[in-house]
């Protein structure tokens, strides 16, 4: 070969690896800023969306952000903060698709990512489910990205997001997770397997209600559409915690909103062959979420997919977020159907009068703590339902 060639493809070889070196590879094809160690995820908490993330070393910059159909035209500055950095956005329009930027002093930029406000009324709009995304964080990537796909207002997580809340979990959660959580606005709720940690609480702003640093369990919005997110817990919570909870969870639920739908943890029923429920709370919330009208609860902790049925109210286990796949037994009271060994999450489609519930698989897996193969299948919808709402709010 000519030496000028071999000279040229030389240049080019430490480009690309020079390339590589300055920059990590980010979800759109894009580069981040080495310094970007997690994140970006959204929240909307109150009248504004908070842009959470993490930088090392620690630098100040901007949130760069504007409606979609204009792109960036504001700026939010934010200083050096050693560890989660919170950043504000008020002032937002409501029911409206927005755009931003994470832009550091260096001159690095983070790729577009973009969330919606909540609507003042009424309108149209998808939610995403799903829950255990611990220990196998490259299953969790495989699921995270086909939801990224997905034109969803925001996601809700049932828990035990990590393995323990240890940093290098953290890491690998947020580093899994980077297309979604750029994606759409992002609410979890504790599994055991967060232990209630600090660390949470510092990740995470979420809607604010009770418990510890106010953010334990929390309820929003979206429209006339009520959400709630409950700690199930009790080893943490004890007696007066879940005493206070409960209370809490009553009035919250009282209510008028179109739909109710409920988040936490552990299942209060189950087929799982040595969780099987949680009797005691079972007593405790079901005769609640009876009365009040609750359309869909919706739980992780359990590997696996179920839809049971009890007295009106839909009870959907949603683990399939990359934790060990475990078998289910028998179904129980009120099951309406069942799959086990299946990464997945759910899509929910609010309309007016109904909420069509999806249950989206993505890919086949192995039984138990051992890595085997994962294989991805096609994403039509193993089960659909539909719930009316049972209570309209009328429309100004």
């Amino acid at each position: 070969m000519d030496k000028k060639w071999i000279f040229l493809a030389v240049l080019i070889t430490i480009g690309l690896l020079a390339a590589v070196g300055l920059f990590r590879r980010g979800p759109m094809g894009e580069g981040f800023p080495p310094a970007l160690v997690r994140g970006p995820w959204t929240s909307a908490v109150g009248d504004a969306v908070i842009v959470s993330f993490q930088l090392d070393p620690p630098a100040g910059g901007e949130v760069l952000y504007g409606p979609a159909d204009e792109g960036p035209v504001a700026a939010a500055a934010f200083s050096p903060v050693d560890g989660p950095v919170h950043v504000r956005l008020a002032g937002l329009e409501p029911g409206t698709r927005y755009v931003y930027r994470i832009a550091l002093a260096d001159g690095s930029r983070t790729p577009p990512g973009r969330f919606v406000t909540p609507p003042e009324g009424f309108t149209p709009f998808t939610f995403l489910v799903y829950g255990d995304t611990r220990t196998f964080y490259d299953r969790h990537r495989i699921v995270a990205d086909r939801m990224a796909e997905e034109d969803a207002a925001f996601v809700v997580h049932t828990g035990d997001l990590i393995e323990s809340p240890m940093e290098g979990e953290w890491d690998a959660f947020f580093s899994s997770g980077r297309r979604l959580f750029l994606s759409a606005l992002f609410f979890p709720v504790l599994g055991n397997h967060e232990r209630n940690s600090l660390s949470y609480y510092r990740l995470f702003e979420l809607p604010g209600a009770g418990g510890k640093k106010g953010e334990q369990w929390w309820s929003f919005r979206w429209g006339d559409v009520l959400f709630v997110g409950l700690d199930s817990n009790t080893q943490y919570l004890q007696f007066t915690g879940l005493r206070a909870e409960t209370e809490w969870l009553k009035e919250v639920l009282s209510q008028d909103a179109r739909f109710k739908f409920v988040f936490f943890h552990h299942p209060l029923y189950s087929s799982d062959l040595y969780y099987g429920g949680n009797e005691g709370l079972a007593k405790l919330w079901h005769p609640i979420f009876v009365e009040t009208g609750v359309d869909i609860v919706f739980c992780g902790h359990v590997h696996a997919y179920e839809h049971i049925v009890r007295d009106g109210v839909h009870y959907v286990t949603t683990g399939g977020g990359g934790a060990p796949a475990y078998p289910l037994g028998e179904p129980v009271e009120g099951g309406v159907f069942s799959a086990q060994l299946l990464l997945h999450y759910m899509r929910v489609r609010v309309t007016r009068d109904a909420a069509e519930v999806e249950m989206v698989p993505v890919a086949r897996v192995p039984l138990g703590e051992e890595e085997g193969e994962v294989v991805p299948v096609e994403a039509e919808p193993l089960e659909r339902f539909t719930v009316e709402a049972r209570s309209p709010v009328p429309q100004p």
